[in-house]
């Protein structure tokens, strides 16, 4: 149980996420239609799938991953048939 650790300090938070300005050039890297310059070259590469995923985080809007992932955050996905 919870209760009986003396050590271990339950902490809510307010927000998630801290409020961020972003610069021009972070604007342009956080975009989608970079994450789709990304996807696009790992595919040419050589990578069999890639997807672009919302992550809800200011910081990194979208995270391009080398797998297919299955759920509502997914923006794009591309596969060899």
């Amino acid at each position: 149980m919870i209760a009986d650790i003396p050590h271990v300090r339950i902490i809510a938070m307010s927000a998630p996420y801290p409020p961020v300005t972003p610069s021009p050039k972070r604007s342009q890297l956080c975009s989608r239609a970079h994450a789709q310059r990304v996807a696009m070259r790992m595919f040419d590469a050589g990578a069999r799938q890639v997807s672009i995923v919302r992550t809800g985080d200011p910081l990194q809007p979208f995270r391009v991953l080398p797998v297919i992932v299955d759920g509502p955050n997914v923006e794009v996905e591309l596969r060899y048939a």
